[in-house]
């Protein structure tokens, strides 16, 4: 293995990101670290080919692992990014010298690229020569400007006082800014065997200074330790990091020819994602369902509400049910026994998957997830999915592939309408499994928790009643989640508002159970918290099933400021 460690010297990391100049980099890009190591190839002469040779091993390797400080979010960790106006850079005297001189080193870098016939060597020579003249060309230019006159005139003075900061011309700038908790962050090559380049991977770190911007100082060093990563290369992962593949350090050296540090440019690299590990350590408590989860994406029609969720969790399962026919289904996939009483063991969830947690989450229901119990036999599971594969030929829409279109009955209030299709690796965040299954010590509900017993009055006036139907609520929440097989929580904090930015206030959702003539249960909102790991997903409560009680895992160390509203 190969791990490297990044300290970033002044608590800051200074990198726009590619794609939006007002934000700051973060995570760091392991594309943007390799050229880092390439800066610090260059920066001595002659190049030493051992070095060289080591990043074109590196450059081989797979994407790396990350062990990067997650806590940095919207409102966490990253400074408020102002406009500033800076002095433009001294071009008074001598103009852009260095104009012709870039664009005869472009062309001698294309000549160079090419098949080398005689036509083609003859310009060669001719350019490179060229090159060579216009470098004397500018050493004269630029000591001649240096030289000190013994008798200045009036416009020498005037025109070199307006080389001070203060007389020149000022143009807009924006400095994004990273300061996470901690300073040190370390990129892992777990499978990587660097002996043989051990020796030239460290005299390259050495002399790595910076990492971004110039005012972005860092200390590297090669570290011989267990790394435990908390960003991995992940199908489907929530951040899409830009890495190297073969032929990266030609690429940069080839791009530098061009551009000289001064012409734009654009860092050559591939888009990979990552996403935090899915800790399968058997002995972390687990709840009664499993992380392997059938995944449909929204992908057209209406865009529903969280609130919406148990009502489109409840016309899915019916969807399934009519195209089954008359034969009874399984009770792990119904519910239901073959009395057609509801059954007791751990069966089917049809889990509608809201968009909450970030700073402009709407709530909208980005698909929905058909989640199995762990204790479902093999041949129900496939029962399952020849039972959605005949669904998606005789429901589906030929223009769209395997695109089903769903409609909640009309006596929910408005019929509701998507267009939903089966999806191996999705590309929106809340529908990985991942992102609701990772192990932690402290959940939080993106939907309300359906009480399975009526704690009392949440909503009184009186602070005695209040606060003993809210005890009464904890008490609830601790037993569901022991029903479902994770131990007893540490703490539960409940609250009728929403405790994550997009989720939804209690009252917005529609009563539950939805048919009538049943007891309808209180739901409250909690932040659950366990005394040890534990690995979800978290879904409890009476409407688990269909939706409510689904929880967000809360990594060890996140720090995000959650607003929370008070019961």
């Amino acid at each position: 293995m190969l791990a490297i460690e990044v300290e970033l010297l002044t608590g800051r990391y200074a990198a726009t990101e590619h794609n939006d100049r007002s934000r700051a980099e973060w995570p760091p890009h392991p594309a943007r670290f390799f050229s880092a190591l390439v800066a610090a190839l260059h920066d001595r002469e002659p190049m030493d080919e051992a070095e060289r040779e080591a990043l074109l091993w590196l450059e081989r390797q797979d994407s790396p692992q990350l062990d990067v400080d997650l806590n940095v979010g919207e409102s966490v960790g990253r400074r408020e990014v102002r406009a500033v106006f800076v002095p433009v850079n001294d071009v008074t005297l001598i103009g852009d010298p260095e104009l012709r001189l870039r664009e005869l080193r472009g062309k001698l870098a294309e000549l160079e690229g090419q098949e080398q016939a005689s036509e083609i060597v003859a310009e060669t020579k001719k350019t490179r020569k060229a090159v060579e003249d216009e470098k004397k060309k500018l050493a004269k230019l630029i000591a001649a400007q240096q030289t000190v006159l013994a008798n200045p005139s009036k416009e020498d003075l005037k025109r070199s006082a307006g080389l001070l900061p203060d007389r020149r011309n000022r143009q807009e700038r924006t400095f994004p800014v990273v300061v996470p908790e901690r300073a040190c962050f370390t990129f892992a090559w777990v499978e990587a065997e660097p002996s043989k380049h051990l020796q030239a991977l460290r005299q390259l770190c050495d002399r790595v200074t910076r990492l971004g911007h110039s005012s972005s100082l860092v200390r590297c060093a090669i570290v011989e330790r267990p790394i435990k990563p908390t960003l991995v290369p992940q199908d489907g992962g929530e951040h899409v990091l830009r890495v190297v593949g073969p032929g990266q350090l030609e690429r940069l050296e080839q791009a530098y020819a061009r551009h000289r540090a001064v012409d734009a440019r654009v860092l050559p690299a591939r888009p990979q994602r990552y996403g935090q590990p899915v800790d399968d350590n058997p002995k972390l408590p687990r709840s009664v369902f499993t992380n392997d989860w059938i995944v449909l994406e929204r992908i057209g029609g209406q865009r529903p509400l969280a609130s919406r969720g148990s009502d489109l969790a409840v016309a899915l399962r019916r969807a399934l049910i009519e195209i089954h026919g008359r034969e009874n289904l399984p009770p792990v996939l119904s519910g239901h026994d073959s009395n057609g009483d509801r059954s007791s063991l751990p069966h089917l969830a049809f889990v509608p998957l809201p968009w909450v947690g970030y700073e402009h989450a709407d709530g909208s229901v980005q698909g929905m997830a058909l989640v199995y119990p762990h204790s479902i036999a093999s041949t129900d599971r496939e029962h399952l999915l020849r039972l959605l594969a005949r669904w998606e030929l005789e429901r589906g829409d030929a223009n769209n592939g395997y695109a089903i279109e769903l409609g909640t009955p009309a006596d929910l209030g408005r019929p509701i309408h998507l267009l939903l299709r089966r999806v191996e690796v999705p590309n929106k965040v809340s529908l990985n499994a991942t992102r609701w299954c990772t192990s932690s010590s402290r959940f939080i509900t993106a939907t309300p928790i359906a009480l399975d017993r009526h704690p009392g009055n949440l909503r009184s006036n009186f602070a005695r009643t209040a606060n003993k139907a809210a005890a009464e609520a904890e008490a609830a929440i601790s037993d569901a989640c022991e029903w479902i097989g994770l131990p007893r929580p540490s703490s539960v904090s409940v609250s009728l508002a929403p405790l994550l930015p997009g989720a939804q206030h209690v009252q917005q959702y529609s009563p539950w159970p939805p048919r009538p003539g049943k007891t309808r249960r209180a739901r409250i909102h909690a932040e659950i918290v366990f005394s040890q790991m534990v690995r979800g997903p978290v879904l409890i409560g009476a409407g688990r099933h269909f939706g409510l009680g689904l929880c967000l895992p809360i990594p060890e160390r996140q720090a995000e400021r959650i607003e929370r509203g008070g019961l």
